[in-house]
């Protein structure tokens, strides 16, 4: 049996699916104050350092730091003058720029693509750069905690 779907019985629907969404989104600032990613089956922290290099640290379920094996980190700034990708390096932790994210007078976004392994299917997560500090949580702006 098909039953007709009108505006009044999607509403329900609708809203829920929004209020999902919204719960998704919902930041967590890292043990070193920047965002943390969701990703599995280890979570990792993307940090601005204050000289504008990237720190993507790696933690276990614990929020210890750990070793990456053999996971993969690309990460592409975004500012209006064009798409840029950022070199990154394998550090203890993690993986760090080698160079400075570009200056600009406007927040941008940066995508962070995390594998964990070479040929495995990437997690994507953009980042909308903005390093001001927030006055309530006292966190960068692109980790801000805040409801607001």
């Amino acid at each position: 049996m098909i039953f007709p779907m009108n505006t009044k019985s999607l509403l329900p629907l609708f809203l829920l699916a929004a209020s999902l969404a919204c719960a998704a989104e919902k930041i967590v600032a890292g043990p070193r104050g920047g965002r943390l990613l969701d990703t599995a089956p280890l979570k990792a922290e993307f940090l601005v350092t204050k000289d504008r290099r990237v720190e993507v640290t790696f933690y276990d379920g614990a929020l210890k730091p750990v070793t990456p094996g053999t996971q993969v980190v690309a990460i592409t700034a975004e500012p209006k003058s064009g798409r840029l990708p950022v070199e990154v390096t394998k550090t203890t932790h993690g993986f760090a720029s080698k160079v400075a994210l570009p200056a600009a007078t406007e927040p941008y976004r940066v995508v962070v693509q995390i594998r964990e392994k070479p040929d495995a299917r990437p997690q994507n997560f953009r980042i909308d750069l903005n390093l001001e500090i927030c006055g309530e949580c006292k966190h960068a702006e692109y980790a801000c905690t805040c409801a607001h």
